[in-house]
């Protein structure tokens, strides 16, 4: 066993290296006390359940967040925000994407971070039912491409020019608008990623 005192710290710090590793979903009370050499009834006397752990995780985590220092157009601001989530989420995905499901840590994660995303969409002069819908459309966008890129899957690993040789070897007349598209693109030079260019779309509709 831990000859060191066990704190809530040290908890946290194991918790999170272990969810990093291998998931949410392994995280448990066994495989911490393992992790930390200790027996599990130890941990309960620092964190009382998994809930209360995983909202431990939420707040060390998120309060890492790299938030836009005020100041600058609401454009500017928006962006500085969606980049710092962004990074916040690669460098913790396991965690960060999986909340997802967990209202509760969701709503704590939420309340941690997006108070200058929300300054900056009602600094741009909306109403509150849009600031609200356009934050959230922001924070999916985020989320959504950082777990295609977590796996791979988005279209700046893969390249615009993986799916256009697809398109290549299919029948035009099944997907003529797409051949067409990429048929256009397929010479064009560009250093502008999908997050940038995803982020464009997002300002230019708030706008």
């Amino acid at each position: 066993m831990s000859e060191s005192p066990l704190t809530r710290q040290a908890i946290l710090t194991a918790a999170l290296a272990l969810v990093d590793e291998q998931g949410i979903e392994a995280l448990s009370m066994r495989r911490l006390a393992a992790a930390l050499k200790v027996d599990p009834m130890s941990i309960y006397h620092h964190v009382p359940n998994k809930a209360a752990l995983v909202s431990g995780l939420v707040q060390t985590v998120f309060s890492e967040m790299a938030l836009p220092a005020p100041g600058g157009s609401w454009p500017v601001q928006v962006r500085a925000w969606a980049r710092a989530y962004r990074d916040l989420a690669l460098a913790h995905p396991n965690l960060v994407l999986q909340i997802v499901t967990d209202a509760a840590a969701v709503s704590e994660a939420a309340i941690l971070v997006s108070e200058p995303l929300y300054a900056a969409l009602d600094s741009a002069g909306l109403g509150a039912r849009a600031v609200v819908d356009s934050a959230n459309t922001l924070i999916d966008f985020v989320n959504g491409y950082t777990l295609a890129l977590a796996e791979g899957t988005t279209s700046q690993s893969a390249g615009v020019g993986s799916m256009g040789e697809r398109l290549a070897a299919m029948d035009p007349d099944q997907v003529p608008t797409m051949c067409q598209v990429h048929d256009a693109l397929k010479d064009e030079q560009t250093t502008s990623s999908g997050f940038e260019a995803g982020l464009d779309i997002i300002i230019r509709g708030i706008s």
